[in-house]
């Protein structure tokens, strides 16, 4: 992927050339520059290995450049950085991810004229992977490690007719050379600097893979970074406001990372572009295709946040929503196709069809994702590794405003709505730690059968459970309460670790609105997690309960509110993970049904009995004492209750003291 300028000088100084050299751009003008003035078209034409593109425009900006006749010239230098945050008063965004994004950006690389850069690199090869009516901004051939930063992009008007595809940064490569490892970073795409005047695109950033002209030798663009790179010292000035599209990104290769962005939504983060919703901009070729595509490879990619302790709370997305098929929309918002074989997806610490504030809601209402391949593997969520946890869960927020979807929601066949399409019987779901809101059932409707339209719920769980005629869902017992939380878990299949309990409060949207499918058999057909609450290890030190896959866990530690209505789901770890905390992937069940936690009853009064042993108090007692611990103290009438050292295990043995000791059981 493209990595920022901020980084890229520490990354690859070792690597560039050392006459590398700084090209400043110091005028507007791209067909006539005046003498002694450096224009951008020439800085691209005369940049070599290494070079880095500058900008220092007289006056006070915003400074549009005006696209030259024929487009800019197709990049090919390696290690170049385009850099627009070098023109004086520029200033990158310094917000997080949930707030406005903020930055000033002063250049403007403006193709309202309609002068755009060709990409058909090879017009006579019709397996290129650019064609004859394919058009960009800014087109990178051939080149590895471009660094594309600080810009505003405005697209020529949409092309009615749908005959030309007009792209912002598009990459490309042929046999002869790669484009991989670049970065796209603190751009506003589509953006005007206002942070509110428009001009849609068809896709904002693509890389097609090349093929020969017989189709063979595919080769990928593999690596390329949008937004924030794993490497940023600066992430905050790396986010990108990319908005309005049809597609803000189309990638075709392995190793992409796309952090810190705002997907059709406007600098103030709360502001959605929705095309289906915008006849002026819809056509056939700017047609909303969600927010991200990923093709032909698919491994190793991020969308979001990787977990790896470095700025994780910057590397977030925020998505508008995507409307289906049938109103001019998409049918997911994310997609993988042609995995190969697409392993190692991490989907964590995005914002779906809410803005930045976790609660205003854009217009949604499709399946999150087409989990498609084989043996493609998908982390959505976090991995429960104990490092950033709480940062790697998803908000997804769908069917809104249902008042508007109702009917076609309401008209649809309910086995196809489902919050996963073209699951594969052999691939790998790893759900865990999101807020779901008013989502279709997850991960499939249990009304979908075998057949050209996806696969039964039950099909999909045949190698994590030993057997799924007996069930697939985890249950909670009704007799559950703050204090202990019961229930059973389908037993997994032979060679799978340890079953994993994650515990969430209740989505009561979800359920309200999916009460239609009641009269299709299904209750609580959107049952689904809001909260996630805490996860425990079915038959490990902590169940209570010694019978095998049934658990009884305490959970007064968790602080919840009696009457809280809460779900489960069981997390299956994969084969040979050798880990015993649910990381890195467990195969993750359906929502169970939801269940009321009650006030406990089921508490006994603790007695304690005390005698002295020597030098020693031996403090033993009887009743129902999970949950409790041992507290002393030198007083009762200004008591300073303290917790006694193992304190929950009988005998407790304690010195005597000098004065008075009380004790008590404390829950």
């Amino acid at each position: 992927m493209h990595r920022c300028f901020a980084t890229f000088c520490f990354a690859v100084a070792l690597a560039v050339p050392l006459n590398a050299k700084t090209l400043v751009v110091t005028t507007t003008e791209s067909d006539s520059p005046p003498a002694g003035s450096l224009s951008l078209k020439q800085a691209i034409q005369t940049a070599s290995d290494g070079d880095a593109i500058a900008f220092n425009l007289p006056g006070t900006g915003p400074f549009y450049l005006a696209a030259p006749t024929g487009g800019y010239p197709r990049i090919t230098a390696n290690n170049l950085t385009i850099d627009g945050f070098t023109q004086p008063g520029s200033q990158p965004n310094t917000n997080g991810i949930h707030a406005p994004n903020q930055a000033q950006v002063l250049v403007v690389i403006d193709s309202r004229n309609g002068n755009v850069t060709p990409m058909a690199y090879d017009p006579t090869n019709t397996k290129a992977g650019y064609g004859d009516n394919e058009f960009a901004i800014l087109g990178v051939f051939n080149a590895t490690n471009v660094v594309i930063r600080g810009l505003s992009l405005l697209a020529p008007p949409v092309d009615p007719e749908g005959n030309n595809n007009y792209y912002g940064i598009s990459f490309a490569r042929d046999s002869h050379g790669d484009a991989a490892g670049g970065q796209v970073s603190g751009c506003w795409i589509g953006v005007d600097p206002d942070g509110h005047s428009l001009t849609p695109i068809t896709y904002a950033i693509t890389a097609f893979r090349h093929r020969d002209s017989d189709g063979s030798n595919p080769l990928n663009i593999d690596r390329l970074t949008v937004g924030v790179s794993k490497t940023s010292t600066h992430p905050r000035a790396d986010f990108n406001v990319i908005v309005p599209t049809a597609l803000p990104a189309i990638l075709e290769g392995a190793g992409h990372r796309l952090s810190g962005n705002f997907f059709n939504v406007l600098p103030d983060g709360l502001t959605e572009y929705n095309v289906a919703l915008d006849p002026a901009n819809f056509s056939n070729n700017n047609q909303s295709q969600g927010m991200v595509q990923i093709g032909r490879s698919g491994n190793n990619t991020v969308i979001g946040t990787d977990g790896d302790g470095i700025h994780d709370a910057d590397e977030g997305n925020v998505m508008a929503g995507t409307l289906p098929t049938s109103l001019n929309g998409y049918s997911h918002s994310l997609e993988f196709y042609g995995n190969n074989p697409g392993t190692n997806i991490v989907i964590a610490g995005n914002y779906i069809g809410v803005g930045i504030n976790g609660t205003t809601r854009f217009t949604n209402g499709v399946p999150v994702l087409n989990a498609s391949g084989s043996a493609s593997t998908y982390q959505l969520g976090s991995n429960v590794d104990g490092i950033s946890d709480s940062l790697e869960g998803n908000i997804v927020a769908n069917n809104w405003p249902f008042e508007f979807l109702s009917t076609l929601v309401t008209a649809a066949d309910p086995a196809s709505l489902s919050f996963f399409d073209d699951l594969s019987s052999t691939g790998f779901i790893s759900v865990r730690g999101n807020s779901f809101i008013n989502n279709f059932s997850f991960p499939l409707t249990p009304l979908k059968e075998d057949g050209a339209s996806g696969l039964a719920v039950e099909t999909l769980y045949a190698s994590a459970l030993d057997n799924v005629a007996v069930g697939i869902f985890p249950s909670l017992e009704p007799g559950s309460t703050t204090t202990f939380l019961k229930g059973t878990v389908p037993k997994a299949a032979a060679g799978w670790g340890p079953t994993f309990i994650d515990l969430y409060s209740l989505d009561s949207e979800g359920i309200t609105h999916g009460a239609f499918l009641e009269s299709s058999g299904l209750t609580n057909a959107w049952v689904q997690g809001h909260t996630y609450l805490g996860t425990f290890q079915v038959d490990g030190t902590n169940d209570l309960n010694p019978a095998d896959f049934s658990f009884t866990f305490l959970v007064t530690s968790l602080g919840v509110t009696p009457g809280t209505r809460v779900t489960i789901t069981a997390n299956y770890t994969a084969p040979n993970d050798g880990s015993s905390a649910g990381a890195p992937l467990a195969m993750t069940s359906p929502f169970s049904n939801p269940e009321l936690l009650m006030i406990p009853i089921d508490v006994l009064p603790v007695h304690l009995n005390i005698e002295r042993v020597d030098s020693q108090l031996k403090i033993t007692w009887v009743g129902q004492s999970l949950g409790y611990r041992l507290q002393s103290s030198t007083s009762l009438k200004n008591p300073d209750w303290q917790d006694v050292p193992n304190g929950t295990e009988q005998p407790v043995l304690v010195e005597l003291g000098s004065g008075l000791q009380f004790f008590r059981m404390k829950q």
